[in-house]
Formats: C-alpha cells, sequence, structure tokens
C-alpha cells in the first residue's frame, strides 16, 4: 500500500495543475473574444415626422453606447436602455461594451426626415431597369418609401448592368435644392456594389454637382448607402443626374471580371 501511494498522490496533484490551467486558458479566451454587434431594428430609413430606432444585444452584462452625430462610439458615448424616438436627420453608432470581452464593431445607419416632396414629379430612366429588378418601374425612385437590405422585400428597388445609368426628373414647379441624396445598395454577397460615380445636371444646363465613390477593396458589410450630392443652392425645374457603374467585380471578389448589379430605391432633394 505504502508503494501505491506517491503515484496516487502525483497523479492528484497532476490533475489539479491541469485543471487550473484550463481555468486560466478559458479567462484568456473570454478577453480575445469581440462582442457581435447590436441589432437595429428602425421602422423607417426616411419619415415625415418621427422614426423609432431599436438597438438589440442581450447578454448580461452587457450594455450598448451610441452617439448620433456621426462620431465614434466609446464608453462614455449615451447609454442605450430604451428605443429612441428621433425627429430630426441624424446619424447614428451602436457598439456593445461588456468588461470581459472585446468591445464589438460598430454599426452605423442613417434616418434622413423629408424636407422636399418631389414625389409628383415626372421621371425618366435610360436605360431601363433590368427586367429582374424593376420594382415598381421609373417613379418608385421618387416614391419616398425606403428599400430594405432585403432587396427581394417588396419592389422598392431597381437593378441596373452597364456603363450608365440617366435619369431625369422634371418638377412640376421650380424646387429649391442645395443637395440630392442617392439612396443605393451595397451588398457584395449578392454581387451588388455601388456606383462608382453620380454627376448632377440642372436645367440642361452644365454640371452642378459630382461625387465620386471610392472603390471597394474587400467585402463590406451589407448597408443601404445614402451617397450625398451636393449642388449650389438654387431653383430648378428640372434636373439629370448621370450615374457610372462599376463594370467588372474586383478580383478579390469570387465574382471577379463578371457584371455586378446597381440598385437604387430613392432619390431624394434637400
Amino acid at each position: 500500500m505504502s508503494a501505491k501511494f506517491p503515484f496516487i498522490l502525483c497523479c492528484c496533484i497532476l490533475v489539479s495543475s491541469c485543471n487550473q490551467k484550463e481555468v486560466k486558458i478559458g479567462y484568456a479566451a473570454s478577453k480575445l473574444f469581440e462582442l457581435a454587434t447590436p441589432q437595429l431594428k428602425i421602422d423607417s430609413l426616411l419619415f415625415n415626422k418621427t422614426a423609432k430606432l431599436e438597438a438589440v444585444f442581450i447578454m448580461e452584462g452587457a450594455e450598448i453606447r451610441y452617439t448620433k452625430d456621426g462620431s465614434e462610439v466609446s464608453t462614455d458615448a449615451m447609454l442605450y436602455e430604451n428605443p429612441l424616438v428621433v425627429t430630426d436627420a441624424s446619424e447614428f453608432r451602436f457598439r456593445v461594451f461588456h468588461p470581459e470581452y472585446i468591445k464589438s464593431k460598430e454599426v452605423y445607419t442613417r434616418l434622413l426626415k423629408v424636407k422636399e416632396d418631389v414625389s409628383t414629379a415626372k421621371v425618366r430612366l435610360a436605360p431601363q431597369a433590368d427586367k429582374n429588378y424593376k420594382g415598381d418601374g421609373p417613379q418608385a425612385l421618387v416614391d419616398l418609401k425606403k428599400g430594405t437590405t432585403q432587396f427581394r422585400a417588396g419592389n422598392h428597388w431597381l437593378g441596373f448592368q452597364g456603363k450608365q445609368v440617366r435619369v431625369s426628373l422634371e418638377f412640376e414647379k421650380e424646387t429649391a435644392i442645395s443637395k440630392l441624396i442617392v439612396s443605393a445598395l451595397n451588398d457584395h454577397g449578392s454581387w451588388i456594389f455601388l456606383p462608382t460615380a453620380i454627376r448632377v445636371f440642372g436645367d440642361g444646363k452644365a454640371e452642378i454637382g459630382s461625387v465620386s465613390i471610392p472603390l471597394p477593396t474587400e467585402v463590406e458589410v451589407k448597408d443601404v448607402a445614402l451617397l450625398d450630392v451636393p449642388v449650389p443652392t438654387g431653383l430648378y425645374k428640372s434636373i439629370e443626374i448621370h450615374i457610372d457603374l462599376m463594370e467588372a467585380i474586383p478580383e478579390w471578389h469570387q465574382g471577379q471580371g463578371t457584371a455586378p448589379f446597381t440598385f437604387i430605391d430613392e432619390i431624394l432633394v434637400e
């Protein structure tokens, strides 16, 4: 019996030591784990009076913090506790924090308040949208009904391929404009990419505004992009928008070399 005792004791010490190491490894692993982003629920990205915005993340000890001016979310940012009622155009950023885990990446959303209702404008397209993604037709681009990242839900999105799309808007009366906003879908997983540039022409005259969109270098998060094009403030009876499309998917994507789609669901005026 006495000869076996040291062996048994040694085994007990070894098991105890292993258990302690396992505990330490588990704790270290939690410190390396990055939290997921909160889920955002929005009744409308485009609103006339108010919109409701809810951020959801269920985990004991976690807290959601946010900013509404587009600035970075830190531990000093506002604490999210209840659904938010939005009354003005805002750029929200949310992030999850937990004392035992790495903070989440930021999730971004922008809500717009309708300033000019141009839903009665006459819309002309050249070329027409793809037959599989024609939405509710050209007039859907000014109907003040926003699509979501689920582009197959509803008839809001118009899909295009090629080099360029030209959109002509003729208003019922002269309209004060200082900026146009083109709403486009960014969904690389579905081979949908943002346009490469947008140019605006006023009343059949020279170019009055333009913006270039940087080419992506990797797969980006699926979202709805609101692309601003400032123009000289003035009264316009008509405008024409030239939207340059990406002609081939970049080489880093599995669909490299093929023609991507560009999806547009709304053109807004401020």
